[in-house]
C-alpha cells in the first residue's frame, strides 16, 4: 500500500475491489491464489514473501522479475496449441508469470522447463481436488491421450480440466471430480487435449 500510494491504485494493479484490500490488511480475509500473484507481480515481490513472510522481502531484480534467471523458468507467453489444432488457444486462463525452480521441475515433476504452461482453473467441476482459481502446471509434451490422468483440453474458447480414463471398448471417459457434474464418453479423435496436469498450486 506504501508502494501504491492509496487502496484505490493497490487494488486496480492487482484486479479487486477496495473492499477486499480492506479485508485483507484487518485479517478479515485472505487473497485467492490469482490474487495473491497478481499482488506479487505488480509489487515485484515474491509470492513466498508475501504468504509466509519467507525468502527475498525486497523488489525482485530486474533479470529475475522478467523471468531471465538461468535457474528459473516462466511458462511460455505465447497461446497454447493443441496437437490437433491449426490455430493457438489463447486464453486468460494461461497464466505467464508465475516462475518455477528449473530443478525442481526436473527433478520433481520430470518436466522440460521449455515445455511447460501454468492454467488457471475456472468453475469447480474438479472440485475438491482442483478448486476454481488453483493453478495447474501443464506438460504440453503429453498434448495426446496415452494413459489415464487429469488433462487440460480444448472446448471451444474455453480450456477445461477434465479426468480422463479409458474405457474397455477404447472410449475415453471424461469427467470431473465434482459428483455434481455428468461424465461424458467420446472418442480418442474427439479430443483436443493441450497437455497433462503434472502439479497443482491450490489457493491459501
Amino acid at each position: 500500500m506504501q508502494q501504491f500510494g492509496s487502496v484505490a491504485d493497490l487494488a486496480r494493479a492487482v484486479g479487486v475491489s477496495d473492499n477486499a484490500i480492506y479485508k485483507w490488511v484487518s485479517g478479515r480475509g485472505q487473497p485467492s491464489m490469482m490474487s495473491l500473484v497478481n499482488l506479487a507481480k505488480a509489487a515485484g515481490v515474491s509470492v513466498e514473501w508475501l504468504a509466509t513472510g519467507r525468502g527475498a522481502s525486497g523488489r525482485i531484480k530486474a533479470d529475475a522479475a522478467a523471468g531471465e534467471s538461468p535457474e528459473l523458468s516462466a511458462p511460455p507467453h505465447h497461446a497454447l496449441r493443441a496437437a490437433d489444432a491449426r490455430t493457438p488457444a489463447p486464453s486468460p486462463q494461461i497464466v505467464d508469470y508465475v516462475r518455477f525452480r528449473n530443478d525442481w521441475l526436473q527433478r520433481a515433476l520430470g518436466a522440460d522447463p521449455r515445455t511447460i504452461a501454468v492454467v488457471e482453473a475456472v468453475g469447480d467441476a474438479m472440485a475438491p481436488t482442483i478448486d476454481e482459481g488453483d493453478l495447474a502446471l501443464v506438460d504440453l509434451r503429453e498434448n495426446q491421450f496415452r494413459y489415464d490422468g487429469v488433462y487440460v483440453v480444448r472446448a471451444g474458447a474455453d480450456l477445461a480440466i477434465k479426468r480422463i480414463q479409458r474405457k474397455p471398448d477404447g472410449t475415453l471417459l471424461m469427467r470431473g471430480d465434482n459428483p455434481a457434474y455428468e461424465p461424458a464418453t467420446v472418442r480418442p479423435d474427439q479430443l483436443s487435449l493441450l497437455g497433462r496436469v503434472v502439479w497443482v498450486l491450490g489457493r491459501l
